[in-house]
């Protein structure tokens, strides 16, 4: 698989796992347009998107053993709010191996900085296995669910709905816009506008 059929399988994986070991409890919907770093927004069935969520999909680990993901954002710009969260998956056939769950406040300030540029680079460098900055974000993969559906419940504040286009901008994950044959339903018909910038700052 090349980097963006990887990316889509973690995607399709988060939101099959989150789906099932929430007992369809927590319902996955995925931006029409990804532009933002928002892989997925995730509430309680029948709810309003809650909080939303980057995913990073690794394939296997690093010669030192460490599963490696990068964020890359504009200089001054990196995305911090409690309800944008990161997901680290470690998918190396159809089943996850190992996961991570890391509210964006925490993963920017434990991830490694490095600038190129005009661009912020954030480095995930995490042990699926051993003990290290990571470790306590580091879930059993049928606890996705449950833990996304308990990050919902315990924030004071969720992601704003104009933050990620409305549930206009939104469809169920797994699914794809009308207007393209064999597709299913979206959040709303029609043309979608496109997402703002997610500055959450």
């Amino acid at each position: 698989m090349d980097k963006t059929e990887l990316g889509r399988a973690g995607e399709l994986a988060l939101a099959l796992y989150s789906i099932v070991s929430s007992d369809g409890e927590l319902q996955l919907f995925t931006p029409v347009a990804d532009d933002d770093h928002v892989d997925a927004t995730a509430g309680r069935r029948g709810g309003v998107p809650a909080i939303a969520i980057q995913v990073k999909t690794a394939r296997e680990v690093d010669r030192g053993g460490l599963v490696e993901a990068k964020a890359d954002y504009p200089a001054g710009h990196v995305r911090e709010h409690p309800a944008f969260l990161y997901a680290v998956l470690l998918l190396p056939s159809v089943s996850i191996q190992s996961a991570w769950l890391i509210p964006s406040p925490d993963f920017n300030r434990i991830a490694y900085r490095n600038t190129a540029g005009n661009r912020e680079i954030l480095e995930f460098r995490g042990d699926p296995i051993r003990e290290d900055r990571y470790s306590g974000f580091r879930i059993p993969p049928l606890e996705i669910g449950p833990r996304l559906l308990t990050t919902i419940d315990t924030l004071q504040e969720h992601i704003p709905l104009h933050a990620i286009g409305g549930v206009a901008g939104l469809m169920l994950a797994g699914r794809r816009p009308r207007g393209i044959k064999g597709a299913g339903r979206t959040m709303q018909s029609g043309p979608q506008p496109p997402l703002p910038r997610l500055d959450f700052l």
